[in-house]
């Protein structure tokens, strides 16, 4: 099992606090207004896990491979759904299985562990996309 995104903040109470966002500061920030189109976004080589929220309207939400030449989301073919004025937390899934995967490495952890290094989103109308990429590693 690949340990490679950083679990849930622990008190000082040594509980952990459920559904906190990592305790680490974001790497990238992003905002995409009028969503109504898809987006392909690139992950940086650190990104191991994503918080997405969905301001008026529903984000259909797709893991995009690297092989994937259209990568457009479609009522189809979306993976989530982020409801309404709702924030949701994923741990970025592996794409392929990396060989070299638990070896010491200049490339960021989420190359290193073949995880997904694109998703695609758009709203199921006229509203707004956020998201914030975390890594296992990066700190305040």
């Amino acid at each position: 099992m690949q340990l490679y995104a950083k679990g849930v903040p622990i008190g000082d109470n040594q509980h952990p606090i459920q559904d906190a966002p990592p305790a680490v500061r974001a790497l990238v920030s992003r905002l995409s207004e009028n969503a109504t189109t898809s987006s392909v976004i690139s992950v940086t080589h650190d990104t191991t896990a994503l918080e997405v929220s969905a301001v008026a309207f529903p984000i259909l939400f797709r893991w995009v491979t690297t092989g994937d030449t259209q990568a457009s989301v479609t009522a189809t073919n979306f993976d989530h759904v982020i409801a309404t004025n709702t924030v949701r937390r994923f741990v970025i899934p592996i794409e392929a299985i990396n060989s070299g995967a638990g070896y010491s490495s200049v490339q960021g952890l989420n190359r290193e562990n073949g995880l997904f290094q694109r998703y695609a989103w758009r709203t199921n109308g006229i509203g707004s996309a956020l998201s914030a990429e975390y890594g296992k590693n990066n700190s305040y």
